[in-house]
């Protein structure tokens, strides 16, 4: 049963804001007026929604909710008040990554995003949030039609019948990490007012995303810390469990650091540690794991890869460490090498073993005279 029984007129309209959500409300007024009310009526009604939300955000995040599921969650709710289709894109190292994404019509987001990855995801994104990645500008399309897009880009638009867009950043304490985007289909377009809607879910998804950082990151180097390296490595050998694919770690030592630290100091040290994280970063997918496990030695973790085809990334991440001038960056001559210990998952096994047979691959590569790439072969560590 309802509280009060409310009669709204042009006159009254402006108190719409202050009504309960139990109470019964009669419109009257001339004709030409109701249509006023009526749209009024619908912004409260949205930002009630909105309001519903975020409380129901609010809430999951205090719960033990992973970040990923948290993410796929806000891009999910998101399509209750804005477009049908909904994408968080993270920036990093001028790469830009899918980090979430959800469509009321599964099937049409699955064909999007495989079309999205054909036609090169760097050069979407690059064109689509240039603005809001750069400048922290929200961008409202209206009529993705009237506006002037690459060939592939606009083929894209025609094919799956996008009506608009908005993507606002999402903003940190000190950058920008990335934008939230929602695409509408026909008939509904998004128009500037939802930009209001879209800024909230974008600043809720900074804060998951800092908190998650601030908790899971190592603050000198970047990478991610001991803690995710043992959580990541749990989700990973479930997942490669579940679907029955490869699953592969790295395991990297920087060679006779004790030297450089003895001989230049642990301020260089550190510098060393941030160069060489930040190479591995460039060196590996967007998808892999790149961690601090603690002093100078470093876990990558590549879901969906077997040792043998980990083997060109861990060349590759030898070969830049060596000629990357990890001293002269700053400011010395010498030269910094790693040496690299492989292994890839055996299904049904604890990941700590994973882990192990890494490092016996790598103290073997040690022994191997360093700067070198050693895989672990089980015939060979009984």
């Amino acid at each position: 049963m309802s509280d009060t029984i409310v009669i709204v007129t042009p006159a009254t309209v402006d108190s719409l804001a202050a009504l309960n959500q139990s109470d019964a409300i009669i419109i009257s007024g001339e004709e030409r007026n109701i249509d006023v009310i009526y749209r009024h009526l619908l912004r409260l009604e949205q930002q009630v929604k909105r309001a519903r939300i975020l409380g129901e955000l609010i809430r999951l995040s205090m719960t033990p909710l992973s970040t990923e599921d948290m993410l796929e969650t806000v891009v999910g709710k998101s399509t209750e008040v804005l477009g049908e289709t909904a994408f968080i894109i993270l920036k990093s190292e001028a790469k830009y990554q899918l980090e979430a994404a959800f469509s009321t019509d599964a099937e049409q987001l699955k064909r999007m995003l495989m079309t999205a990855v054909s036609i090169s995801p760097q050069a979407v994104a690059g064109e689509l949030l240039r603005a809001t990645l750069d400048t922290g500008e929200s961008v409202v399309i209206s009529n993705l039609r009237h506006v002037t897009l690459a060939g592939e880009l606009q083929l894209f638009v025609d094919k799956y019948g996008l009506l608009s867009l908005i993507a606002t950043p999402i903003r940190g304490k000190d950058h920008i990490l990335g934008a939230f985007i929602s695409i509408s289909n026909a008939p509904k377009p998004l128009i500037a007012p939802d930009v209001e809607a879209a800024t909230e879910l974008a600043d809720f998804t900074a804060m998951v995303i800092e908190n998650a950082r601030s908790a899971t990151t190592d603050p000198l180097t970047g990478a991610y810390n001991t803690r995710f390296f043992g959580e990541v490595l749990k989700r990973e050998t479930a997942r490669a469990d579940r679907y029955n694919t490869p699953l592969s770690l790295l395991m990297i030592d920087v060679d006779s650091f004790k030297l450089v630290n003895d001989t230049f100091g642990h301020v260089i040290g550190n510098g060393v540690l941030t160069q060489i994280a930040k190479i591995l970063k460039d060196s590996v997918r967007t998808t892999d794991f790149v961690c601090r496990c603690g002093g100078d030695e470093f876990g990558v973790v590549l879901p969906g890869t077997s040792a043998d085809g980990a083997l060109p990334a861990a060349n590759k991440i030898l070969e830049r460490v060596r000629l990357g001038s990890v001293l002269q960056s700053v400011g010395y001559s010498d030269t910094t090498t790693v040496s690299i210990g492989i292994a890839e998952y055996k299904h049904a096994e604890p990941p700590e073993a994973l882990v192990g047979n890494a490092d016996r691959a790598l103290y073997e590569a040690k022994g191997s005279g360093r700067n070198t790439v050693r895989i672990f072969k089980e015939d060979k560590h009984r």
